[in-house]
């Protein structure tokens, strides 16, 4: 499918986080297309920078998430009508000025941030709006990968890391049927990202955009093999106690890594056959999810109020006092004994 050239064309890559996005966003950049000047700087949780834009990330998505009483970690599904409320036309309204004001200089630009898959149905609302060409990257990462980096640096259950990864993806997927879009793996653009780079070159018809000093600078020097903290098998999920939790996961992993490796394509009997498989299972456990999430984020608030009561300067004053009560519970504990 060809990049209409006359009109302005978007490039969103979808994807929960620790799968790559930011590797993939940087490998847009590479092609010609522009990720704007707004970007969130490195830091611990990507030394090599997040590439996401600051405007889409805090004033876009983050208040549509607020607003629709979502965390950005929620494990629920957005509601899909409620991504099209009436609540949300103040940032819509933004929204839509920000992508006009993004490509007064170009035809082509692009954004990543994971909250973006979760709202997909606002986002094509803006899209419609601004009237541009929509392309979509979906990142794929072996889910358990992805859960034990995403434990790694947050300190989450592996478990919450997998229904990210599930819930996320399935969206993504849902919501991009119709649309120009490519799966790309990240485990295959480390191993070899010349070919990766040609596959979205091909499939967005990029060709004439590269500059092959860009690409070399973005595959001699930007990437890293230290970048793959954990690599996993396919078959790793079935092992693994945490899977029991999202046991869809295994299953789409499988097939989008089909895609993503042009074995089938979505339109493939098998594929569609798969993925209402799929669909099936995961809208079964939907009520289960929901409850989860009510658990985390009760669960998290609970260890924020702890922080603040451990900051506080009354937790400080009755130190000595938690001491001694410690101390004779043990004594106490070692007489029954």
């Amino acid at each position: 499918m060809n990049v209409e050239h006359t009109q302005k064309n978007i490039f969103a890559i979808l994807g929960t986080a620790r799968t790559g996005t930011s590797v993939i966003a940087r490998a847009l950049k590479a092609l010609g297309v522009d990720l704007g000047s707004r970007l969130t700087p490195a830091n611990g949780w990507n030394p090599k920078g997040f590439w996401e834009d600051n405007d889409i990330v805090y004033q876009v998505n983050e208040k549509v998430l607020k607003n629709l009483g979502y965390a950005w970690d929620s494990v629920r599904v957005v509601d899909k009508n409620l991504q099209l409320s009436s609540s949300l036309d103040d940032i819509k309204v933004f929204a839509i000025e920000l992508l006009r004001k993004r490509f007064v200089d170009t035809d082509y630009w692009g954004f990543k941030d994971p909250r973006t898959a979760k709202i997909l149905i606002f986002w094509q609302s803006v899209f419609e709006a601004v009237q541009i060409n929509e392309h979509y990257i979906i990142a794929l990462r072996n889910p358990l990968s992805s859960a034990l980096s995403y434990q790694r640096l947050t300190g989450k259950d592996v478990e919450h890391g997998l229904l990210l990864w599930l819930i996320h993806l399935i969206t993504a997927v849902e919501q991009t049927a119709g649309k120009r879009r490519i799966i790309v793996s990240y485990d295959l653009l480390m191993q070899n990202p010349r070919i990766q780079l040609e596959r979205i070159q091909q499939q967005f018809a990029l060709s004439n955009r590269a500059d092959n000093e860009e690409l070399d600078k973005y595959i001699n020097t930007f990437l890293d093999k230290d970048l793959l903290h954990y690599e996993h098998q396919a078959k790793d999920l079935n092992s693994h106690s945490a899977s029991a939790v999202a046991p869809s996961c295994r299953l789409l992993y499988d097939n989008l890594l089909r895609v993503a490796k042009d074995e089938v394509s979505f339109e493939d009997s098998h594929f569609l056959s798969t993925w209402q498989e799929i669909k099936h299972e995961f809208n079964n456990f939907l009520p289960l999810y929901a409850y989860a999430d009510r658990l985390i984020q009760r669960n998290d608030q609970l260890e924020r109020t702890l922080k603040i009561l451990h900051k506080s300067r009354l937790w400080k004053l009755i130190t000595p006092l938690r001491v001694i009560d410690e101390a004779l519970r043990q004594y106490r504990k070692k007489k029954k004994c």
